[in-house]
């Protein structure tokens, strides 16, 4: 089920469910010529960084085969689910879950938008109205 954690994470990836990570510094960290002294707190967006065409080509566009291209779910931008010591204990639960339920949904059930569905994509991915689908059995 290599192409179905691909999908996952590029959902994961256009959709964020955790806008951003809040941390504070142990010591002074440099970045870019500034210094950010040790006990301030840092807001990491994580949408920027899921956004940004040098981390991931072609952000915009939906592409699960970048998953598969190298492994980087290994690297350290990839903060779907937290990173360091406070990585998510439930990322595999939570990723099989949804594998499963996208194993039943696409052999069992086909499905079609039904009305006028609109998807915005700022400042994140979200359908206002909601994503009206009808479902039926095959």
């Amino acid at each position: 089920m290599t192409f179905t954690r691909a999908v996952i994470f590029e959902t994961l990836r256009l959709a964020t469910v955790v806008n951003g990570l809040m941390r504070k510094t142990t010591q002074d960290v440099e970045m870019n010529g500034h210094v950010i002294p040790k006990g301030w707190r840092i807001y990491v967006h994580t949408r920027e960084i899921n956004y940004d065409p040098f981390m991931y080509p072609d952000p915009t566009t939906f592409n699960p085969w970048r998953w598969l291209e190298k492994n980087t779910e290994s690297h350290p931008h990839f903060m779907m689910f937290g990173g360091g010591g406070r990585m998510c204990p439930g990322k595999e639960v939570g990723t099989v879950e949804i594998a499963t339920f996208l194993h039943y949904f696409v052999t069992r059930y086909r499905w079609e938008e039904e009305g006028r569905n609109a998807i915005l994509r700022f400042p994140r991915v979200v359908a206002p109205n909601g994503l009206h689908i009808r479902v039926q059995d095959y």
